[in-house]
């Protein structure tokens, strides 16, 4: 399962987070925000079919975008 990960470019913190989107075997997107090198750490489910994609139309397809954008950036 491929995922894309940025790393905060804030130098003020201490402790440096990053935001991690990864798409499921099941189609929906997961978003996590994790401490530096962190492999697990809340995570927010969002539903392709139902729940998210019904609710907030238009959130799915920006995380898709985000997550696009993110593996473009990591592979140029």
């Amino acid at each position: 399962m491929a995922e894309a990960r940025y790393l905060t470019d804030d130098r003020d913190s201490r402790e440096r987070h990053e935001l991690v989107i990864y798409q499921g075997n099941n189609g929906d997107w997961y978003v996590m925000v994790v401490p530096e090198g962190n492999r697990l750490g809340p995570t927010v489910r969002l539903c392709t079919s139902g729940g998210a994609s019904s609710r907030v139309p238009g959130l799915t397809a920006a995380i898709a975008q985000a997550f696009l954008a993110l593996t473009r950036e990591t592979t140029a």
